[in-house]
């Protein structure tokens, strides 16, 4: 999709009304699904489609929203929240991050939602008993399916599966044929919503995350946010469950001293004896028994009530009722007082009223008792209420599953939410900002890349609004100043070089002038240098040591290749007549004489590469191949490759320039006479590349005839 820059505000609203019309498509169709009674859900064509067109954060809040809804309709249903968080972002990975074709698409979403929903949903209505989707599921298996026995739970996933597959198939055809409704235009602006640059795309993205490595910024974000996550949620329970302990703590300590009063002042005290003599037998028994067992199941919290007396050994059973699987004790039974009696035996025994609740050794057990009182007002017996507070327990768990089941849905779409904006406003700004200054880096100097980085910087366009869009406009800024200094760089190298080469040209010239048969020597040598270089480059030849910077080098170094001449008197260099054999010797002490002023020059300015060049032209422009030149005798390869092509150069020139003391030969004679030199006197590579260039020689001798006019 083209990136194109849009008003926040605009791309926003259109999501929030994508977004309401989804939650809209959602609500309505599960509600009609369900009002006729139809055996699927299709909860998620909206979903389904708010996830293709804006991702998953816009799908997961359209899933919670849409599940919030349909819970007031079906009591429930937003236990299943997770599921729906996952088709969201499962759809928008399968969508926008998958490279399968469309077909395996659709038959990879249908299987896996289908899998995770019959397997997840089926383990939720486990855990929850009495949820609806089990009932309607139930009633459908039970059709084919009798007996529930121990496979029963399997059938019933089964058969969620296929329905499922139904369910899931219509929603992802449904929520692709609503997407494909929405115009172009709209589908841009809002899969561009939210960047903060220059849109990446995944491959870019990916890209980035190779580059940065396993210690990510993205990996660091999730860490970071699953812990604040996960912590808040643990004290938030922690806090929540602590409170309601308490608050039940205090609610049946009050239930407890209600119910123990409620029976000691409805028991009648002048009838214990009786009770305790007679047992069952006894008269009011049964209505004393009905009444406490009244008592007991109209109060909250109270599981059983009894009436003791307190004697030396323990106290003594004469009335008992409980609720559920509480133990109960038989009539006129003797219990020894357990520990956390023992401090308030006494006062048991004094008939005496103890207004503080009696808690067992673990803090399960909460006991309130009070006094039975005859009509003398002597106290006969005791009231005694237990509070069972194992019940907490239990209710500590299904707490925990129910929060997790409701609020896990809305942890993800924190989590996607966190994740999101890191993303858009830190993560990939930084990616693309380091991207972007390890390409200008990697330009090395070369100025179309440098400028081409600089321009492609300033098109990501990152406007966060804080210190990041700050650093980005630093950068830019470094960048573009950075190209310039290098620009100006190359100027004034190139201004220098051109200073360096008219010196080095000068300085030949004077050298050139000293001998009247050398007219334009160091011009024509230097093309000849180029000529072969080119030729050895198309040949292949030498591909290691010949590049641009070894042809502009060995260009530049040409014309001092006889520079040592300057100390050879001027009645040898100009000598008509051929000289003597000390006149020769001398002569050839040009080649060192040259070495010497072009490394006292090295000396002097450090790294210049070409005059090191220059050096070996000086010093080896007379070696032969064979290995009978001068001045060290060196063969072959050994000679160095820019004393081999100006060897080569200096006698094509001295071949068909004319001097009054040597005879002069046309082209075709020098390169025959050259050619039978290949492998004695020059490289034989140097000698083909010469004989294929000779357009190039031609246009040379063309100049020169010129000059010399």
């Amino acid at each position: 999709m083209s990136f194109h820059y849009t008003k926040k505000d605009n791309t926003k609203y259109f999501l929030y009304f994508i977004v309401a019309v989804a939650v809209f498509i959602n609500f309505a169709i599960s509600s009609i699904a369900t009002a006729i009674g139809l055996p699927l859900y299709l909860d998620n064509i909206g979903t389904i489609f708010v996830a293709i067109i804006g991702g998953a954060l816009p799908a997961i809040i359209t899933a919670l929203i849409s599940g919030s809804l349909i819970n007031l309709l079906v009591s429930g249903y937003i236990y299943f929240s997770i599921i729906n968080v996952f088709i969201a972002i499962f759809t928008s990975w399968i969508i926008h991050f998958s490279k399968l074709n469309k077909y395996l698409k659709f038959i990879v979403f249908v299987l896996v939602t289908s899998v995770v929903c019959s397997v997840v949903g089926m383990g939720i209505q486990s855990l929850i008993p009495g949820l609806p989707m089990l009932e309607n599921l139930t009633e459908i298996t039970s059709t084919f399916y009798l007996e529930q026995g121990r496979y029963y739970y399997y059938i019933l996933i089964v058969a969620s599966f296929f329905l499922n597959l139904i369910d899931k198939s219509i929603s992802l055809i449904a929520g692709v044929w609503i997407y494909r409704l929405i115009p172009m235009s709209l589908k841009n602006t809002i899969a561009n919503y939210g960047w903060k640059q220059k849109p990446l795309s995944i491959d870019e993205i990916k890209k980035s995350k190779e580059k940065v490595g396993s210690k990510t910024l993205v990996r660091k974000v999730t860490v970071l946010l699953t812990e604040i996550i996960i912590l808040l949620s643990f004290i938030l329970v922690w806090i929540s469950i602590t409170f309601y302990y308490d608050d039940c703590k205090e609610e049946y300590t009050n239930e407890a001293f209600s119910t123990s009063k409620s029976v000691a002042t409805l028991v009648d005290g002048d009838k214990i004896s009786e009770f305790l003599k007679w047992g069952k037998k006894a008269d009011g028994y049964e209505d004393t028994k009905q009444l406490i067992n009244v008592l007991l199941n109209n109060t909250q919290g109270v599981e059983r009530l009894s009436i003791i007396i307190f004697e030396n050994n323990g106290y003594l059973y004469l009335f008992q009722e409980n609720l559920g699987e509480v133990a109960a004790y038989e009539m006129g039974k003797v219990i020894p007082y357990s520990s956390e009696f023992y401090p308030y035996v006494e006062t048991f025994k004094k008939g005496q009223y103890l207004d503080e609740i009696i808690y067992s050794d673990n803090d399960t057990i909460m006991t309130a008792v009070y006094p039975i009182k005859d009509s003398l007002g002597e106290t006969v017996a005791y009231a005694k209420a237990d509070v069972y507070m194992s019940f907490l327990s239990d209710y500590a768990k299904d707490y925990l599953l129910k929060t997790f089941l409701c609020f896990s849905g809305f942890i993800c779409a924190i989590l996607v939410l966190g994740f999101t904006m890191a993303g858009f406003d830190l993560v990939f700004p930084i990616n693309s900002i380091t991207n972007a200054a390890r390409m200008f880096l990697e330009s090395h100097g070369d100025q179309k890349a440098l400028d081409d980085n600089v321009r492609k910087s300033r098109q990501l366009g990152i406007r966060t609004d804080d210190e990041i869009e700050q650093l980005f406009t630093a950068l830019c800024e470094m960048e573009s100043e950075m190209a310039e200094y290098v620009r100006d760089l190359k100027h004034y190298a190139d201004a220098t070089k051109k200073m360096q080469n008219g010196l080095i040209i000068t300085l030949a010239s004077i050298v050139e002038q000293r001998d009247s048969d050398s007219s334009y020597h160091v011009q024509n040598t230097a093309s000849y240098v180029r000529i072969i270089l080119n030729g050895l480059r198309k040949k292949g030849y030498y591909p290691e040591k010949i590049t641009d910077e070894y042809i502009e080098e060995l260009e530049m170094s040409a014309p001092l290749h006889d520079i040592g001449k300057i100390h050879i008197s001027d009645s040898i260099v100009n000598k008509h007549e051929n000289l003597s054999d000390e006149e020769k010797e001398i002569m050839k002490t040009h080649t060192i004489r040259g070495r010497e002023i072009i490394e006292k020059a090295i000396d002097t300015v450090k790294g210049d590469t070409y005059l090191k060049e220059a050096r070996n032209m000086a010093a080896y422009h007379h070696e032969r191949w064979d290995g009978t030149g001068y001045p060290e005798g060196l063969h072959g390869e050994v000679i160095p490759l820019s004393a081999r092509i100006m060897a080569l150069a200096n006698a094509l020139d001295d071949l068909t320039t004319f001097k009054r003391f040597k005879a002069t030969y046309s082209l075709e004679e020098a390169l025959e006479m050259i050619k039978a030199e290949s492998g004695k006197r020059f490289d034989p590579k140097c000698v083909e590349a010469l004989l294929c260039s000779l357009n190039e020689i031609k246009i040379v001798l063309n100049n020169k005839e010129r000059k010399g006019r």
